[in-house]
């Protein structure tokens, strides 16, 4: 029983483990917060006895402090119709606000489980997830997570990154949409990097996060895992001073693993798919 409960606690931390990356990219990697803070450990533990309970009765993540902000310059004029600003107008006009709104943001993040399948759902293994999926799925909703800034790397955004990109007056404000290419990373990854990852923050580096849990002999390094983030968008209300309002930053995390081995338990295949999404001001 203890196994299968590190296996699902391993699954599930792939998950949770956004909680503490989620901090937009700080330029001077010095003064750059840990991205694997106590955050993660503090919530999957707390989140345990939940999922032990139910097992037993089922079966018996900002800008760098010492850099200055007062070279910051506005965002374009909006005296012209965005409508008719180039891709990279409108690139350079969200990384601006992005950047002048990174001191005071307050962002939420929220996930959803969509799917959980090991193993194709078959064997006492895949009966069992499913059983405890409703569990999981709590779990991971519950841990909602308010942190400063706004998310993403976007200081290294460009317009190859985006499949669609628009601008357009909305009242006093203008509205930036993105629609981001996909992206695939192995379990070595910068969470501030890829068209995903420059736009929303990514998972990141996954051996480093199941580092901090010993607990648990999972063995990364010889399985095939493979992130897919997908159906990525940002769509923000910028105002006239060239801050972000209201903002939904949002994606589908795809994780495929297979061959993996977990205190001894070898997970031929688990897929998942959970929505991971951001709000400043309430989304929008």
């Amino acid at each position: 029983m203890k196994k299968i409960i590190a296996l699902l606690m391993t699954f599930v931390m792939l998950v949770l483990f956004v909680s503490c990356n989620n901090e937009s990219k700080d330029p001077a990697p010095t003064a750059k917060n840990d991205s694997y803070s106590g955050t993660a450990t503090s919530s999957v533990s707390d989140e345990v006895t939940e999922v032990e309970t139910t097992v037993e009765a089922s079966t018996a993540t900002s800008v760098n402090a010492n850099e200055s902000l007062t070279e910051i310059s506005t965002a374009p004029a909006i005296e012209n119709d965005p409508s008719t600003w180039t891709n990279e107008e409108i690139i350079d006009f969200y990384k601006k606000a992005a950047e002048k709104t990174n001191p005071t943001a307050k962002s939420t993040q929220i996930m959803v489980l969509d799917e959980l399948i090991i193993n194709d759902g078959d064997g006492a293994l895949g009966f069992f997830i499913k059983i405890l999926e409703p569990a999981i799925a709590s779990v991971i909703e519950k841990n909602a997570l308010d942190f400063d800034g706004i998310t993403g790397g976007f200081s290294a955004l460009t317009a190859s990154d985006a499949k669609s990109i628009k601008a357009y007056k909305s009242g006093k404000y203008t509205v930036v949409e993105m629609t981001m290419k996909n992206q695939t990373d192995d379990i070595h990854a910068d969470p501030y990097a890829g068209t995903v990852g420059h736009a929303i923050t990514v998972l990141g580096d996954i051996s480093k996060v199941l580092a901090e849990f010993p607990q648990f002999d999972v063995d990364v390094e010889n399985a095939d895992i493979a992130v897919n983030y997908v159906n990525a968008t940002l769509k923000v209300k910028i105002n006239e001073s060239g801050i972000i309002e209201k903002g939904t930053w949002k994606y589908t995390c795809d994780p495929e693993i297979r061959h993996l081995y977990i205190s001894g338990i070898m997970i031929n295949k688990a897929d998942a798919k959970i929505d991971y999404i951001i709000t400043v001001g309430g989304g929008f």
